[in-house]
């Protein structure tokens, strides 16, 4: 990927991060596992709503710049921790 495909891809996953849309992932993860032809991007286009959701949040904490979102990560995780394996 070229610096300006990086930043794209940055830009885009950010936006669709914050929308904390389940959707949103989904629609980033079907364009650009197809731009980039990458597999785990197609797979997580095609997930079940459930793991599209917790691959969201768990992408949310990870990130530094999406901290202000952290609080409400962890608040999901707390309310789905039957479902996440230790």
């Amino acid at each position: 990927m070229s610096d300006p495909d990086i930043v794209e891809y940055n830009e885009a996953l950010v936006l669709a991060l914050r929308s904390v849309n389940p959707g949103e992932l989904r629609r980033f993860a079907a364009i650009w596992g197809d731009r980039l032809g990458n597999r785990g991007l197609k797979q997580l286009a095609k997930a079940s709503d459930d793991v599209v959701e917790k691959r969201l949040w768990m992408m949310i904490y990870d990130r530094p710049d999406l901290a202000d979102l952290h609080d409400r990560a962890e608040d999901w995780f707390e309310q789905h921790r039957e479902d996440i394996p230790e």
